[in-house]
């Protein structure tokens, strides 16, 4: 059976990565089907995800370092915020890539 957080941590990995499509589909109705624009969007998107993932980092370091209230629950905000930051990096590895096929297609044109 699974637990709770893992379970957890599943659907939230599943609402980014429906995030991410959404967002894409998004990129993709507001550009042209020129590939090589939509790899100039894949790679913004990916920028985007890495700047998110450095300001979550960023809060999670400042929990382990038990900044703010001693009643905020430090352990686990700084565990969230990296789980968070981990994922985030993920859909930025996986939108550079989408955004390297663009490229290679726009290459072949």
């Amino acid at each position: 059976m699974m637990s709770a957080s893992r379970s957890t941590r599943g659907l939230t990995l599943a609402m980014l990565s429906l995030a991410i499509v959404f967002s894409a589909l998004q990129a993709a109705e507001t550009t042209s089907e020129d590939p090589a624009a939509q790899a100039a969007a894949y790679s913004a998107k990916a920028a985007d995800l890495r700047a998110d993932a450095d300001k979550h980092e960023k809060t999670a370091k400042m929990h382990k370092a038990g900044a703010g209230s001693s009643k905020t629950a430090h352990e686990s905000i700084a565990n969230h915020c990296e789980r968070l930051a981990e994922q985030l990096r993920s859909a930025a590895e996986e939108s550079d890539a989408v955004a390297a096929a663009y490229r290679s297609l726009a290459e072949k044109k």
